[in-house]
């Protein structure tokens, strides 16, 4: 039974086996994986691959991982076919037939591997930062970072960005700053697209994040399951799940629910 009050459960069990379809969405980092303090290291273990490979095998759910990692780096690191991945925030998009890029991200491109460049320079003598440019946004990491220099670290981000005009915009996260073109798409937009593409008919959309970015998509999904992992900051989710452990046991009882339903008689 995952880690969620019984009565919400019921709630959750009851929309699930009234539902046609289903459309999953799960953040990585902090979500399926615990946060890393070097952003290279996290890898599913392989109690989780195969909870993402009994999902991927339901005929009437489609899982989509949703991360601000580049699309090709969350693939690298999962490897598994007929999910859906969604990369840079959902600015990118592949999988089960699907493919997205947006337009004014990919135009901007350029611009931001130059801002990369100057923020790179700027802060490369400051211990324990990572400037990361992911082709569509980029990351400055300062988890490894003394307490000292977050300041100097924070406003030279938010320096750099203003020197760009109005072209970028920074999010701040868990010991991130996330530097995204300023666009009207989001997690939550990448969710809507998605999901009209999957189904003609209406789906039941869970959605389990953690970060700053997946409270768009809670927004955006006012009829959704939606889950915050973690039991810090607020949130407009309407239910939590405690860390990744917990967001694994969830899924092994989805998957359950969904094998359930597969058998019923409509």
């Amino acid at each position: 039974m995952p880690a969620l009050p019984s009565q919400v459960i019921a709630e959750v069990e009851d929309r699930i086996q009234s539902a046609s379809f289903v459309s999953l969405f799960l953040d990585f980092d902090g979500t399926l994986v615990p946060i890393a303090a070097n952003p290279t290291e996290p890898q599913l273990d392989p109690d989780a691959v195969e909870t993402l490979k009994l999902l991927s095998s339901q005929e009437l759910l489609a899982t989509t991982i949703i991360s601000g990692r580049a699309v090709e780096d969350l693939y690298g690191r999962i490897r598994l076919e007929n999910l859906v991945y969604a990369g840079n925030h959902g600015l990118e998009i592949f999988g089960r037939h699907l493919r997205f890029v947006e337009p004014l991200a990919w135009a901007r491109r350029e611009q931001l591997e130059t801002l990369c460049g100057e923020l790179g320079a700027q802060l490369r003598l400051v211990a324990g930062t990572l400037v990361e440019y992911k082709g569509l946004t980029a990351s400055v990491h300062y988890r490894l970072a003394a307490t000292a220099d977050v300041a100097e670290i924070q406003a030279a981000v938010y320096a750099a960005v203003a020197r760009h005009g109005a072209l970028f915009r920074v999010s701040p996260g868990r010991k991130v700053l996330e530097i995204v073109p300023r666009t009207d798409w989001h997690k939550g937009a990448a969710a809507r697209w998605i999901n009209s593409h999957l189904a003609e008919a209406p789906v039941l959309t869970i959605y389990l994040g953690d970060d700053t970015s997946d409270e768009d998509a809670f927004s955006a999904l006012p009829d959704a399951i939606t889950i915050k992992v973690g039991l810090a900051a607020a949130t407009c989710a309407r239910y939590r799940l405690r860390d990744p452990a917990a967001v694994h046991q969830f899924l092994l009882w989805l998957a359950a629910q969904q094998r359930g339903c597969a058998g019923c008689e409509a």
